[in-house]
């Protein structure tokens, strides 16, 4: 965290795939949930962190292959 800087809850909004209206109210379930679940361990889910960590997985091509073949299923 930085400092002691106070950490604030912004919403969010994007857009997503899906064949059904109900595959994306699943998402945004699980990562509600996954947020929730981590701030409530005391691992609040920065944006920042996020973001560099989805950037990094990216780039890493062992992890982007992998994601790719799940998707594929």
């Amino acid at each position: 965290m930085e400092g002691n800087k106070p950490i604030k809850v912004f919403p969010i909004s994007f857009e997503v795939y899906a064949y059904e209206a109900q595959e994306v109210e699943e998402l945004r379930k699980a990562i509600v949930g996954f947020i929730s679940a981590h701030a409530q361990k005391g691992r609040p889910v920065l944006a920042g962190k996020a973001a560099k960590a989805i950037k990094d997985w990216d780039k890493n091509s062992f992890v982007m292959n992998k994601i790719i073949e799940y998707f594929k299923q």
